[in-house]
């Protein structure tokens, strides 16, 4: 038969239950669920980080928080040499450095347009972000305030937290490259700074050395000498910073390195289309701009630059008449990047033969 509860059995059970939630309440905050939790398994999925200096570089999305409680704080610590294990204030260095405060669009009209989208703020050259974990190498640390290949670089600690715990990361590596302040960078060696050097085979299977050099893409020209069409490979460009202020400078130089004329390039189109740049002066040996840096002053895609908003992008072209009247187009067209302030010519050479510009 089932067992009926008494009276005072059935009283001292519900007073039992009203103390059991009672203590559950007040004891909430200190339940395991109420805690973050940081996984043991969190960690990142790139240690080893090797930039360019002279170029501002992002790492993002290099943590895996592994269903951790953020948001998490990352800090770098204990920084030291990677060759001697010596310690180093180096990451601590600080620069000055542009941060938009407004987007840009690329239809902004003048420099001074550009500018009060951005300011200038004080950051450390190498740094982590707080909350995200993104590490940053800024494009105003350059050899003298970081060392570079082939010197080994720096080794370094990341601690990783919350309020449920914290990881420490250890043995991280920043090895940076030689500062090229301008893309494509064939022309340079990343680990001297030196011009670059290649091997190529002779007639004779002889090998000998030359100096590599940074190609534009070259369409429908013929050589005015040879008449024999004009290949990418024999028109050299050449980065040439001449002072410390804020232009870019077109020039073009025929097979004696004596100047051409742009306006040789009469199909180039309007000159305030050929990039983002501003109060174009054209004459007889440059076209120059004023011009914001870096070039392009962002990594988002516009009119001015290739399709990853990487590069800027310029074409030159002309028409002359060929055999039988018709009308041949030559083009020539490069992409770029210049990491660094100041007066910048881009020089294109033709060193194997002049373009003909001349109808037939």
């Amino acid at each position: 038969m089932m067992k009926v509860m008494s009276r005072f059995q059935k009283y001292s059970f519900i007073g039992l239950l009203t103390t059991l939630v009672v203590a559950l309440g007040a004891c909430k905050k200190w339940l395991p669920e109420d805690l973050d939790y940081i996984s043991p398994k969190a960690g990142f999925v790139q240690v080893l980080f090797n930039p360019t200096l002279g170029r501002t570089t992002v790492y993002s999305r290099v943590f895996n928080t592994d269903n951790s409680t953020t948001p998490l704080t990352f800090k770098i610590v204990n920084v030291r040499l990677r060759g001697t294990g010596e310690p180093t204030h180096d990451f601590e260095k600080t620069v000055p450095v542009w941060v938009w405060t407004r987007s840009y669009t690329g239809d902004e009209k003048s420099v001074a347009e550009i500018d009060a989208k951005r300011k200038l703020e004080n950051h450390q050259v190498f740094e982590i972000r707080e909350k995200s974990g993104d590490f940053i190498l800024w494009n105003a640390a350059d050899s003298t305030m970081l060392r570079q290949l082939p010197d080994p670089g720096y080794l370094f600690d990341v601690v990783v937290s919350n309020s449920g715990g914290t990881n420490t990361y250890k043995d991280l590596t920043l090895t940076p490259q030689w500062g090229i302040p301008y893309s494509p960078d064939d022309d340079v060696n990343p680990l001297t700074g030196k011009p670059m050097e290649e091997k190529i085979k002779g007639s004779s299977d002889t090998t000998k050395t030359q100096l590599k050099y940074i190609h534009p893409v070259v369409f429908n020209m013929l050589g005015d000498s040879t008449e024999l069409p004009i290949k990418s490979d024999s028109v050299r460009v050449m980065f040439r910073k001449t002072g410390d202020g804020s232009s870019l400078t077109f020039k073009f130089l025929n097979k004696d390195s004596l100047l051409m004329n742009p306006a040789n390039f009469n199909r180039t189109g309007p000159l305030d289309s050929l990039l983002h740049g501003f109060n174009v002066k054209a004459t007889s040996t440059y076209i120059r701009y004023d011009v914001a840096y870096p070039i392009p002053v962002v990594n988002y895609p516009t009119r001015w630059t290739t399709g990853d908003g990487r590069q800027t992008k310029v074409e030159f072209a002309f028409d002359r008449k060929g055999f039988g009247g018709s009308i041949q187009r030559g083009y020539l067209d490069f992409s770029f990047a210049i990491y660094q302030k100041g007066d910048w010519e881009v020089i294109f050479f033709f060193a194997s033969d002049t373009p003909r510009f001349r109808d037939e």
